[in-house]
């Protein structure tokens, strides 16, 4: 009868570290897992006083991005998302300053257009608003 109670024990021990380990495993995995669809390459043809041009904005998990107009980078800073909310800053703008953009996405995420909640920074806004992107690829 000893041994059947010791073995319960080590086999009730051996199911509590499983348990622990498999708990820790799957929360370490949902918290790195990449669940923004921001994160990626986003791009925009336009045409201004009769050219064309390509806006491309590179959104990355580590909250950073980048602005390109025709391959030539023009912008870098920071964004964090709430939900569909966009919280973003830029040196070009005033970086200790947040715009705040709504974002909504299309398709099967395949697309998206910001719409301005807030922002004073003209150019952004102007960059950004309303304006349909197209999804080019996935940033890790």
């Amino acid at each position: 009868m000893r041994y059947t109670y010791v073995h319960k024990n080590i086999t009730m021990k051996k199911f509590y570290l499983l348990s622990t380990f498999v708990v820790i495993l799957f929360s370490a995995i949902a918290f790195t897992s990449d669940t923004n669809p921001l994160v990626g390459k986003w791009e925009y043809s336009g045409a201004s006083q009769g050219q064309p041009f390509k806006l491309l904005a590179i959104f990355r998990v580590n909250g950073t991005f980048d602005g390109f107009i025709n391959k030539k980078e023009f912008v870098s800073g920071a964004y964090h998302m709430k939900h569909d909310t966009m919280y973003i800053s830029d040196p070009t703008c005033n970086d200790k300053y947040d715009g705040i953009y709504k974002v909504e996405f299309l398709g099967k995420l395949d697309s998206l257009k910001f719409h301005v909640i807030q922002d004073t920074c003209t150019g952004r806004r102007e960059g950004t608003n309303g304006l349909l992107f197209k999804k080019v690829t996935t940033v890790k």
